[in-house]
């Protein structure tokens, strides 16, 4: 018999974008240092242990997106994969539907 080492999951590569935790609502997010900017990558695959390991706060630490703009501060910009919508500026943003205006 062998043993099976469980797959590790690699982050997603970053993209430019960073955010960074407003102190106000440092308590919501333990282990997240609300001084530092973080590629939003990072700070996703967080917010997602968080809520692994307490469901229960995913009311409170996320929204209709994993990374609350009224508890995150951002900046930078993130280059569209190619074949994305280029008038778009989230990942989320790419089943949009077209904007016909």
């Amino acid at each position: 018999m062998s043993a099976r080492q469980p797959a590790r999951a690699t982050p997603a590569p970053t993209r430019g974008r960073e955010a960074r935790l407003k102190t106000d609502f440092a308590h919501l997010y333990p282990g997240i240092e609300s001084t530092a900017w973080a590629p939003v990558e990072t700070l996703i695959n967080r917010v997602v242990t968080l809520l692994y390991g307490d469901p229960a706060n995913s009311g409170l630490i996320t929204g209709a997106r994993l990374l609350r703009e009224d508890h995150f501060e951002f900046r930078g910009i993130s280059p569209r994969p190619e074949g994305w919508p280029t008038g778009l500026t989230r990942m989320s943003d790419a089943a949009a539907p077209p904007d016909r205006s």
